[in-house]
């Protein structure tokens, strides 16, 4: 029997239909992710008075990612929508959609690959160089990545680096972004059965004005060593050279810290020191340790006080003791509680009284967090956390009538699709 034109057609649609995704799912995918978060701000970043009121909004982020995977390449390109609900009125359409990531990988050899483009550049536990993934819109570089990958050695190693400019130009290099001009990196890491240790030497140049690049160079290592239950960390680093507001730089900081997992709960204890200047000082900025391009929500405290230790704590450095204890309830949830105490690693001057010294302790915080998931896509994370700030907290802040407690709460939604699955 003869088959008609259209059904020649329409079986051969069918069948291409069948055989093209079972080809190409292999190696392109295409998800996505939605995720609104509420939040109550009563004394989050900055301490609440009695002249202040709480703030609330939601904040929300969509994203939706692309990826390719050939023998010689793979791609990815990444846009998101990172809004605050009320920030649009209904009948204006401004541009909020804007490219997270987009950067290909071409491998050389089998060991040597190149990677260039807009990409997060995520090493080790954050410390210095991470995707802040909490903030809706997270961090990514424009850069260029020389990767060496041998798995029979298990070393790795990265050469990055980056030169912006805010235009094309036809004359000149001035860059008027509060941003790096130049960034460049060696970072290595070398695992055992139960030892991994990593380097990092890393520059950063800053522009003033008309004048050439000032640099800041950062260089220390990460140290982990698990043994059963047991799981050891430290983490030391220096710096030195100058940027565009500091001189003659000679800081540095040090992570302590120990986990025992007893399922289903995991204890971790440690303390940070991150360096700061005396009260002698007479540009206590230059003594006080940068975590550069860091994830500082993870360490820190989640109300988020020290996220830059240079101005928030006005030079003094940062010590935190912390104790963490996360609770697995079963395989979808979680609940985690955290205590710090916050001090300063140096003497410091008050800001509001000539010639007083500040006590360095700087208060305590507690972080309560939940965490469960419905299902592989979908997810419910809720946290509370509470400050409770010291005077030397008020007077560098320089607020007054300072409320004893500190409080922010908030809950998020996260459903991350995968579109071709």
């Amino acid at each position: 029997m003869m088959l008609s034109q259209p059904v020649k057609y329409g079986m051969l649609t069918v069948l291409l239909m069948i055989i093209i995704p079972s080809l190409a799912f292999s190696q392109f995918s295409l998800d996505g992710e939605f995720r609104p978060r509420m939040e109550y701000r009563d004394g989050y970043r900055i301490l609440r008075t009695d002249n202040t009121e709480p703030a609330f909004f939601t904040s929300q982020r969509t994203r939706i990612s692309l990826h390719y995977k050939a023998d010689r390449y793979k791609m990815k390109i990444s846009g998101q929508d990172v809004r605050v609900w009320g920030d649009v009125a209904q009948l204006q359409d401004n541009p909020n959609v804007n490219i997270h990531e987009a950067w290909a990988e071409v491998k050389v050899s089998p060991v040597l690959g190149v990677k260039l483009g807009r990409q997060e550049l995520v090493y080790d536990n954050q410390r210095l160089l991470g995707s802040v993934n909490w903030t809706q819109q997270a961090r990514s570089h424009d850069a260029i990545l020389l990767k060496y990958r041998n798995s029979d050695a298990r070393v790795k190693v990265d050469i990055g680096g980056a030169y912006n400019q805010d235009s094309e130009r036809l004359l000149g290099n001035t860059y008027s972004i509060n941003n790096y001009k130049v960034l460049s990196y060696l970072w290595v890491q070398k695992q055992w059965d139960d030892f991994d240790v990593s380097v990092l030497g890393l520059t950063d140049g800053f522009e003033q004005g008309t004048e050439a690049p000032r640099y800041r160079y950062t260089y220390g290592t990460n140290l982990k060593y698990n043994f059963e239950e047991l799981t050891l960390r430290g983490e030391f680093y220096l710096q030195s050279g100058d940027d565009a507001l500091r001189q003659d730089i000679s800081a540095g900081m040090y992570a302590l810290s120990a986990s025992y997992d007893v399922s289903p709960i995991q204890l971790t204890v440690g303390y940070d020191h991150l360096s700061g200047g005396g009260v002698r000082d007479d540009f206590p900025l230059r003594h006080t340790f940068s975590t550069l391009y860091a994830t500082n929500h993870k360490f820190y405290g989640h109300m988020d006080y020290f996220l830059n230790a240079l101005t928030d704590t006005r030079g003094g450095g940062l010590q935190d003791f912390y104790l963490k204890t996360n609770y697995r309830v079963n395989e979808s949830t979680n609940v985690a509680l955290d205590y710090h105490y916050f001090a300063l690693s140096a003497d410091l001057g008050s800001p509001t009284v000539p010639g007083q010294i500040l006590n360095q302790n700087l208060g305590s915080e507690i972080d309560l967090s939940l965490s469960h998931r419905f299902t592989q896509d979908i997810a419910l994370k809720a946290g509370y956390s509470v400050l409770m700030p010291s005077e030397s907290l008020e007077a560098i802040q320089f607020r007054s009538q300072v409320k004893d407690l500190q409080h922010w709460g908030w809950v998020m939604l996260s459903i991350t699709p995968d579109f071709l699955d």
